[in-house]
């Protein structure tokens, strides 16, 4: 099993990096933004996990072991691959992949791109114990408001992802949970700390 490797970067792909180790090149399968965010010449460490199929085997990189450990999660529901989960951690952290399926948030998971009903509706069955506890707690934080909000960032141009983290941010100063009343302040608090950030 390859854990991890530490090596010079020799090729950028959108969704793949190749790193020199000690003379040997890896390919590895990364997250969209992790690619994006690395040149050739980088000394990187990648936290790996390898996919051994019958006609290949493939290396997955991650940035933390927290990433990995859910990829490897993710493929003991029946039916998901490592492809269907490295989806889900190219769009979501771990933590919000784990709050969602916590809080049972089917519309979160079907936002990743080939993930239907059925494929979110079964990580929530299987999954949803292991992540309860203090994620469990996030459920507060969901509702038809929520899906508002979030459809409204994506509206103006925002990631998924990036409004999911905005409006998280602006529920941990909240201090209540909302109400479809609260839409519109939500969404303005959303929009600034968005604009603060670019």
């Amino acid at each position: 099993m390859i854990a991890q490797l530490t090596g010079s970067v020799i090729d950028v792909r959108l969704n793949r990096l190749v790193v020199n180790v000690s003379g040997l090149g890896y390919e590895v399968i990364v997250a969209p933004e992790l690619a994006s965010e690395t040149k050739i010449g980088d000394l990187l460490t990648l936290h790996t996990s390898l996919v051994v199929r019958e006609d290949a085997w493939t290396l997955y990189g991650f940035s933390s072991t927290d990433a990995k450990t859910l990829f490897e999660e993710l493929q003991s529901v029946t039916g998901i691959g490592p492809k269907v989960a490295s989806a889900l951690l190219a769009v979501y952290s771990p933590e919000e992949l784990k709050s969602a399926i916590a809080s049972q948030d089917n519309a979160a998971l079907e936002r990743v791109p080939g993930i239907g009903k059925k494929v979110a509706s079964r990580i929530i069955l299987e999954l949803k114990d292991k992540f309860g506890g203090g994620y469990r707690t996030k459920s507060s934080l969901s509702g038809p408001w929520r899906n508002q909000v979030i459809g409204a960032l994506t509206g103006l141009g925002y990631s998924a992802k990036e409004a999911e983290t905005s409006l998280d941010e602006v529920l941990s100063e909240f201090g209540r949970t909302p109400s479809n009343e609260d839409l519109p302040e939500m969404l303005k608090m959303a929009l600034a700390r968005s604009r603060r950030k670019n």
